[in-house]
């Protein structure tokens, strides 16, 4: 019984995280537009693009974007 209960679980928290990978990516990708490409993994959420780490770096409100998602 408590193996069925562990198995429920997971995958409760797999489509959870699952849900809340999506609803990064699809922010992500309206906030950024065509700055960035936002890419949904099982790993997590990716960004990519051309000097992507020096915007990072230098523009504030990228770094502001990426804190406010984590919550």
């Amino acid at each position: 019984m408590f193996a069925k209960l562990m198995i429920h679980g997971a995958a409760l928290a797999e489509r959870a995280a699952r849900r809340r990978r999506g609803a990064v990516a699809q922010a992500l990708q309206e906030e950024l537009g065509r700055k960035a490409a936002v890419e949904e993994s099982a790993e997590g959420v990716t960004l990519t693009g051309r000097g992507l780490s020096r915007r990072f770096a230098l523009d504030p409100a990228w770094r502001w974007l990426i804190q406010g998602l984590g919550r």
